[in-house]
């Protein structure tokens, strides 16, 4: 298993799925390096409506499920079959009372990404957006990630909410 840092976690390629905080790594890259490897534009393409909710930001379950034509709850359980997590960002799917709602890999660590990436700031309530179909998948990814001011690898410091 290839691992990367992003923010407050680890996350692991394995070759078919990513894990969150995984258990043993075989080599560490850049994070730039993974995004590159994994093959998110193979998920399912409702997935991929998550880039276009940005790095700051949040959107609703309601708000996500009617973008992409299904239930709430069928899209929570579509998000919780995410191969990709991290890099496509389930975790910015929170509930209409903005409370966490759920993520395969716990509360905590979807507290942790939402704070590292600003959406969770101070008390602050957090911006809301519906989440839009994206054209560029991998330029999305870079952006989402907070690698895109170039196309190398680096740790990807705070971009914020651009609305």
């Amino acid at each position: 298993m290839i691992c990367a840092s992003y923010g407050p976690v680890t996350i692991g390629w394995d070759g078919r799925r990513l894990r969150v905080s995984p258990l043993a790594c075989r080599k560490r890259v850049e994070l730039y390096e993974l995004a590159e490897r994994v093959p998110v534009e193979s998920a399912d393409p409702r997935l991929l409506y998550l880039l276009g909710v940005p790095r700051g930001c949040v959107t609703t379950y309601r708000l996500y499920a009617e973008t992409v034509g299904m239930a709430p709850r069928a899209a929570a359980r579509l998000l919780l079959r995410n191969p990709f997590p991290v890099l496509l960002p389930c975790h910015r799917v929170v509930a209409s009372d903005l409370s966490l709602g759920g993520y395969a890999a716990g509360a905590e660590v979807k507290r942790a990404l939402l704070v590292y990436e600003g959406a969770l700031r101070c008390g602050a309530p957090p911006v809301v957006v519906r989440p839009g179909a994206v054209s560029d998948i991998k330029g999305a990814l870079l952006d989402s990630l907070g690698l895109s001011d170039s196309r190398a690898a680096h740790a990807g410091g705070l971009q914020g909410c651009r609305l």
